[in-house]
């Protein structure tokens, strides 16, 4: 049974979130953290894939005038990457990350589907996805979960009608949405959620967690990628 590090913190800011989650990619790594679980939400914030367009994705004016306040919660899973390294640790390792939502939802008492591609279905609506890549010497994922989303805030933000697309950029497919609290009809405790999934995370991936804080090293780097990166309003909507 391998140990990993349980960190649950998060910022205000989704710059500083982000920049976070990649400092800690570089550490673990790098071998100067350990295999990392963190739990954490953005506020105000709608968040897109690395390869994936602002003015594709979203309602820009939209986005300014809401504020977005999306209501779910995020969970990253970071891990070095193995030596030799293959396709299939890769596929497994997104695999149980999905399934930890997985089992997080059937906790609370919804029945889901994982469809093609790190999609999580509840009566053919979206309530949970991630993503993943392998970088800077470690394996990562990024998956989420929508627990209080509001709907109608989540649909008048995002570009319902898909435009041609733009060479270099990954388009995102519309489909329905729903979140764990309407399908369930009641508020549920974030609290409970997070021990549903940080229980799901331990029996997917037999592992132990330990609680622990982000290190030095991590908040120093995350710093310097909000400045260098995040907050980078030319990176952020590139168009």
């Amino acid at each position: 049974m391998q140990t990993w590090r349980l960190l649950d913190l998060e910022y205000s800011g989704a710059a500083s979130n982000l920049a976070l989650d990649e400092a800690l990619a570089r550490q673990v790594g790098e071998g100067k953290s350990p295999p990392t679980l963190r739990l954490w939400r953005n506020r105000k914030a709608a968040v897109i894939g690395e390869n994936q367009s602002a003015e594709l994705e979203l309602q820009l004016d939209a986005c300014k005038e809401l504020g977005v306040d999306l209501g779910n919660l995020n969970y990253s899973i970071c891990a070095p990457k193995p030596s030799p390294f293959s396709l299939q640790f890769q596929q497994a390792l997104f695999r149980q990350a999905l399934d930890c939502a997985v089992t997080c939802l059937g906790r609370l008492g919804l029945d889901s589907t994982k469809v093609p591609v790190n999609t999580v279905l509840v009566r053919g609506r979206k309530i949970s996805g991630g993503a993943g890549a392998v970088r800077w010497g470690a394996v990562f994922f990024h998956g989420s979960i929508l627990v209080s989303t509001d709907l109608e805030v989540l649909w008048k933000i995002l570009r319902r009608e898909q435009s041609r697309g733009i060479a270099g950029f990954v388009q995102s497919t519309r489909v329905p949405v729903t979140s764990a609290e309407r399908e369930l009809g009641r508020e549920i405790p974030l609290d409970h959620i997070k021990e549903g999934l940080k229980n799901a995370f331990t029996e997917t991936f037999n592992a132990r967690l330990i609680a622990g804080p982000a290190t030095e090293q991590e908040t120093h780097a995350a710093t310097t990628l909000v400045k260098e990166k995040y907050a980078n309003e030319k990176w952020n909507l590139k168009m």
